[in-house]
């Protein structure tokens, strides 16, 4: 997605090779990223908006998504107010402001709340009185939300690292940093937790893991290599959380593959080309990757052989996929939220819920919210 190609840069000299990106393209390659046409569909699913909400600040990267906690909706945006909703009706339960800038979403767990600043402090709330437990500074920027434990809070920061704080006093408890390459683009992916496993993908194209309670590191592997002759080729960025499935572990990366890990093996055992900065979508027998020029690709999850794929939204600025009443939706740069049949990887609904592209979509029970760019949350049923 071109909205996201934002280099950070670690050394001096590369801006002059900046011309192979799209955002640095001339006006002759323009055609070449214009967005497709919308195209008519056949299929009878109704997407109905049960409410909307504004929140302050912009999205751009998607980092902001709601969290779900005892029956509550809660947003964080970027000024700093965290928000409790009514998931059914839309209305406000309560709202803290914190007076802070914030960098990424709210995360919600084990009666806390976690926030984190521009400013590399990571926040935590109790639940029921919204007051600040504790605040960590961990050394750079937060992209993503944190990852939360009964008794840790995992985060990682734009300089690579990973961290693991003490979910009761913000104390840290262990750390990991990667090597970073000379050039990243803008963006995080969250960690996960599985069988007392953290699961991190980084900024070299790499997945690692570690022991939950210690940070041991056990293993880690390539999503992709470098076969590029410049740094813009041998960004191998993986800006995604990985997605746990059965054994496997599996992971995506920008300009990579899709890379299945097995968790038994500690080592890849299989992949596919496939440029992304979107977590794989997998449910209904399927894997599907929404790559960042807006095309589709999709893999049996039974024998990981090659399904189908749609170029219908090329150049669209895609957000990512999330499953809901065993279809596939997306959203776009013109604020349309796509239904797909993840069968067939055809168009089955359609509906404009936002004046402004949509940035990340989640779902909760039977609804999906949408947050756009301009922070505006839609609740829709299918």
């Amino acid at each position: 997605m071109q909205y996201k190609i934002i280099l950070v840069l670690l050394f001096t000299g590369v801006i002059s090779s900046c011309s192979s990106l799209n955002f640095w393209s001339n006006e002759s390659d323009e055609d070449l990223t214009t967005p497709a046409k919308l195209l008519p569909f056949t299929g009878d699913y109704s997407i109905d908006i049960a409410w909307k909400k504004s929140f302050k600040g912009s999205d751009d990267l998607g980092a902001f998504k709601p969290a779900f906690y005892s029956g509550q909706v809660i947003v964080a945006d970027s000024s700093g107010d965290i928000t409790s909703i009514n998931p059914e009706t839309g209305m406000i339960n309560w709202q803290k402001a914190l007076g802070r800038n914030l960098s990424a979403g709210v995360v919600a767990g084990f009666g806390r709340l976690v926030v984190s600043d521009v400013d590399g402090f990571v926040i935590s709330l109790d639940m029921e009185s919204q007051e600040i437990l504790w605040e960590q500074n961990i050394g750079g920027e937060v992209l993503a939300r944190a990852i939360v434990d009964a008794a840790l809070v995992v985060v990682k920061n734009s300089v690579g690292e990973l961290v693991a704080l003490d979910a009761m006093t913000g104390e840290k408890k262990w750390t990991f940093r990667s090597q970073l390459p000379a050039l990243t683009v803008r963006g995080t992916g969250e960690p996960i937790i599985k069988d007392g496993i953290v699961f991190s993908t980084f900024d070299n194209g790499r997945l690692g893991a570690f022991q939950l309670n210690t940070g041991f590191f056990l293993w880690d592997g390539p999503i992709s290599f470098v076969s590029g002759s410049s740094e813009l080729e041998n960004l191998l960025d993986a800006d995604s959380s990985p997605v746990a499935f059965n054994q496997l572990i599996f992971a995506v990366n920008y300009q990579g593959n899709l890379t299945a890990f097995d968790t038994a093996q500690k080592r890849p055992v299989w992949n596919a080309k496939a440029s992304s900065f979107h977590s794989p979508v997998i449910g209904n027998g399927m894997i599907m990757v929404i790559q960042d020029n807006g095309s589709i690709l999709s893999f049996s999850s039974g024998n990981l052989q090659p399904s189908w794929t749609s170029e219908e939204y090329l150049f669209r600025e895609l957000s990512n996929g999330v499953l809901l009443n065993n279809t596939m939706m997306v959203g776009d740069l013109e604020g349309y939220l796509h239904v797909i049949n993840p069968l067939t990887g055809k168009t089955v609904g359609r509906k404009k819920v936002s004046g402004n592209p949509i940035k990340s979509i989640v779902t909760f029970g039977d609804l999906a919210y949408i947050v756009d760019q301009d922070s505006n949350l839609v609740a829709i049923s299918l």
